[in-house]
């Protein structure tokens, strides 16, 4: 266990917001941003709920006060998308409208295969209000290259991932080579067709040098992201080839189904955590 809990120590900023807010003034002093996220999901009683959005709130004006180059990330079922569809919306209305006002990123994470139309409907509604949400999309379902068209001909605001929930073969790409090959069929497609800014979030090196040729021949606004104690050598380099990078910072109690999700996306970050520790 304890072993477990050196690892968790690698890929999550702490426990509560102000132990976040310390890891980022470190990554910010690299010249790295950051996108806070409070771990929870699937939230059923709306007084979690409610404490939640308050965290969000607290989130934003500590970004600010600490001036941390830094925007935020969210779940929907952490804002009661179990519950019901319009309160969810409304709390995230809330949160949106506050980083409106304080001029930070908000994005959407995306959550299971259940939730995938339901996430894209309530996005392009919030986005019609506020310009400054984005929403994830996971390359390993078998949608996304669709999803990404219509996005993006509301000129959406997207960051490409791979996904890592436990899935159906129906509705995901199971072996690795189909979802990197989706992977970079889209990203292609928004080097080509975005006309906003979006994000690249992988460890891939190849996929991330692939991202680099698209780079000098389409003049994108886009930037890389990656996860808080993942392949720490490999984010100096991207730093040093003048793009820009954001990492992913997690924190909070709930950090056990996160894990799991790294763990399952690709066991190997195992032993990528274990190098940042031990060498």
């Amino acid at each position: 266990m304890g072993i477990l809990i050196n690892f968790v120590k690698q890929w999550i900023a702490g426990e509560n917001l102000e132990e976040a807010i310390e890891r980022s003034k470190k990554l910010n002093e690299k010249g790295i941003g950051v996108i806070l996220n409070f771990l929870g999901e699937e939230l059923k009683d709306k007084k979690s709920v409610e404490e939640t959005v308050e965290e969000y709130f607290r989130m934003i004006d500590l970004l600010k006060k600490e001036n941390i180059n830094g925007y935020l990330s969210v779940k929907l079922t952490q804002l009661g998308l179990n519950i019901d569809e319009k309160y969810c919306f409304e709390n995230l209305k809330k949160i949106a409208w506050k980083c409106f006002k304080n001029s930070k990123m908000l994005w959407i994470d995306m959550e299971s295969s259940d939730y995938t139309q339901k996430t894209i409907d309530i996005y392009l509604k919030i986005f019609r209000l506020y310009k400054n949400v984005g929403l994830c999309i996971q390359s390993y379902l078998k949608r996304s290259e669709n999803d990404v068209k219509r996005l993006l001909k509301k000129r959406g605001i997207i960051r490409l991932v791979k996904g890592a929930y436990k899935e159906s073969e129906k509705v995901v790409f199971k072996k690795k080579e189909e979802i990197n090959k989706n992977f970079l069929k889209i990203m292609k497609i928004l080097f080509k067709r975005s006309k906003n800014y979006f994000a690249i979030a992988t460890h891939d090196e190849k996929l991330i040098k692939e991202a680099i040729k698209l780079s000098k021949k389409y003049k994108k606004n886009f930037e890389f992201e990656m996860l808080f104690g993942v392949r720490e050598r490999l984010k100096p380099l991207i730093l040093k080839q003048g793009f820009k990078l954001k990492v992913y910072v997690p924190y909070g109690k709930d950090w056990i189904p996160y894990v799991l999700r790294r763990i399952r996306e690709k066991p190997s970050y195992l032993i990528f955590a274990f190098k940042s520790i031990f060498i």
